[in-house]
């Protein structure tokens, strides 16, 4: 099982731009995606999970994912453990629904939406019913027939503080990263040929999600009709982040709104809620003026959160 995406030293953006014109979606729609699958998430881990006894075991977690999907839910997955990351994919007929990039809220096939809340709740108990887990999984779902990759990365911890209810669901959703991009390559490939499965690090995966949450903050139902945000993008290279951003003030917001203090507040709060503390400088640098600002580790550390 071969991928050619990979967290090991950068991030980028969490939606890709797909440069195929039946896939336009309005402005404004990209959250709509991470949060489709976000709801799925949610339904994995409610309900049925709280009462599975731990007892799968290390080495059968790749086995036990791909046996479920096929036994009780007749999908079939191809499962991989690279170091300490497990890797599903998963390829389907059909990924989008036929409304999408016309009609905001339409993002998944019905069918697509039942068949990836069944392969998560296949993860989720597994992961969750497992003595020694990976830190990390990794999603991918393929339409077979167009040529689309679409990931989702999991922070194993995060699942079980959030079933714990260390953390809430809500803050458990938004740290999920998610990628969603044309690859010819996944054309008629049923097993994954086309992926190569690699480790996934905790540095590059902050990245990705500040990234993420960036775009999100800017685009939600109170932000979105005053800025545009036409690029955001994190990287994790030599124990350094940097993180570029392209968000153009539309109108002045009832609220004051300063762009770099809103995403240092995001930067410092993904990276202290994750407790890391093995980087030496963040680095922000603004596309639209080319302003850069780089600051160590205990400035970070010093910021508010909130």
């Amino acid at each position: 099982m071969k991928l050619k995406i990979s967290l090991r030293n950068s991030a980028s953006p969490a939606l890709p731009y797909l440069p195929n014109r039946l896939l336009r979606r309005k402005s404004g729609a990209s959250p709509a995606l991470v949060f489709s699958i976000i709801a799925c998430a949610v339904i994995l881990f409610s309900g049925c999970l709280e009462k599975i006894e731990p007892t799968y075991k290390e080495n059968d977690i790749p086995r036990l994912v791909k046996k479920i999907c096929k036994q009780e839910y007749n999908l079939e997955v191809t499962t991989d453990r690279v170091a300490n990351t497990l890797w599903i994919y998963a390829p389907l007929d059909k990924l989008l629904h036929k409304d999408y990039g016309i009609k905001e809220d339409k993002i998944f096939d019905e069918e697509t939406v039942d068949k990836l809340r069944n392969i998560l709740t296949t993860i989720g108990r597994v992961l969750i019913s497992s003595d020694n887990t990976p830190e990390f999984y990794a999603l991918v779902v393929s339409d077979i027939k167009l040529g689309l990759d679409y990931m989702l990365i999991g922070d194993v911890l995060d699942i079980k503080k959030s079933y714990a209810g260390v953390i809430p669901w809500t803050e458990a959703n938004r740290r999920y990263v998610v990628r969603l991009k044309a690859s010819p390559e996944a054309i008629a490939d049923t097993t994954g040929k086309h992926l190569q499965a690699e480790e996934i690090k905790l540095g590059g995966f902050l990245a990705e999600q500040v990234a993420q949450r960036i775009t999100a903050e800017f685009q939600q139902e109170g932000l979105k009709k005053y800025f545009k945000v036409d690029k955001s993008t994190g990287s994790f290279i030599d124990n350094a982040f940097l993180f570029e951003y392209s968000i153009e003030p539309l109108f002045k917001p009832p609220k004051e709104t300063n762009i770099q203090e809103e995403i240092l507040k995001i930067i410092a709060y993904c990276l202290r809620s994750y407790d890391f503390n093995n980087f030496s400088t963040v680095e922000l640098k603004n596309l639209l003026t080319q302003d850069s600002l780089i600051l160590g580790k205990t400035e970070i550390w010093a910021r508010p959160m909130d």
